[in-house]
């Protein structure tokens, strides 16, 4: 089967020119967002972690970093560029670069965990089940794994890898999907289906992604 690719959401333009601080977070201001009493912030991620790093272990940064005007989530020097050098080449002071990383800090706390398992429908099951067969990969389990740039896709593979997690439809038991924590961290509780002559992922709280079965192509569905 072909790599199908799961896009994220979240903005891809081209880093540009920060002209203005985001209006809920000033440089020496206080977050504007409410606190909750008693509640400290985890570090989860560091001005010298790279930009790739972030996104792709937490997606939801990309707004925060959208919202101080910094769009090198999107570029290809991402995977080389450490936070601190994206928002030092955009003219972000020191403090401008503590402010946005207590940000991402307190929006990867404050998102809901997600549920450790994927669902596989009846029909996504028998869909998969005759792509396999079409692709010789009869027996095989469908593995859906994260990029670097934050999409997903999906390939046949003839086992699971050393902490994925294995998920099957009761009633088509012979079909295999199979999940990193990390990709779970991202899609968790999420719905495999098959409508229309399409794969559909659907997520929760999110638009879902639907994708031509032999060519992999969005048909553009909202």
């Amino acid at each position: 089967m072909p790599r199908t690719s799961l896009p994220e959401q979240g903005a891809r333009e081209p880093g540009v020119k920060v002209t203005q601080r985001p209006l809920r977070r000033t440089s020496g201001q206080a977050s504007k967002r409410p606190a909750k009493k008693g509640d400290a912030t985890k570090q989860f991620v560091t001005a010298d972690w790279t930009v790739a790093d972030i996104v792709f272990r937490y997606p939801q940064a990309t707004s925060i970093m959208a919202e101080y005007g910094l769009h090198c989530f999107g570029c290809s020097a991402n995977g080389m560029e450490t936070l601190e050098e994206g928002c030092t080449g955009h003219g972000f002071s020191t403090e401008d670069i503590q402010n946005l990383v207590e940000d991402i800090n307190e929006i990867i706390q404050s998102t809901p965990a997600r549920l450790e398992k994927l669902i596989l429908t009846k029909d996504a099951a028998l869909a998969i089940k005759e792509v396999a067969k079409q692709e010789n990969a009869e027996g095989q389990g469908l593995s859906v794994q994260a990029n670097a740039d934050g999409s997903f896709y999906m390939e046949f593979r003839s086992m699971s890898e050393q902490g994925e997690k294995i998920f099957r439809n009761e009633e088509v038991d012979d079909v295999a999907i199979y999940a990193s924590i990390l990709t779970l961290q991202r899609i968790g509780g999420a719905t495999i289906d098959f409508r229309e002559g399409k794969f559909k992922l659907d997520v929760a709280n999110e638009e879902a992604c639907c994708r031509d079965r032999s060519t992999g192509e969005s048909c553009g569905c909202k």
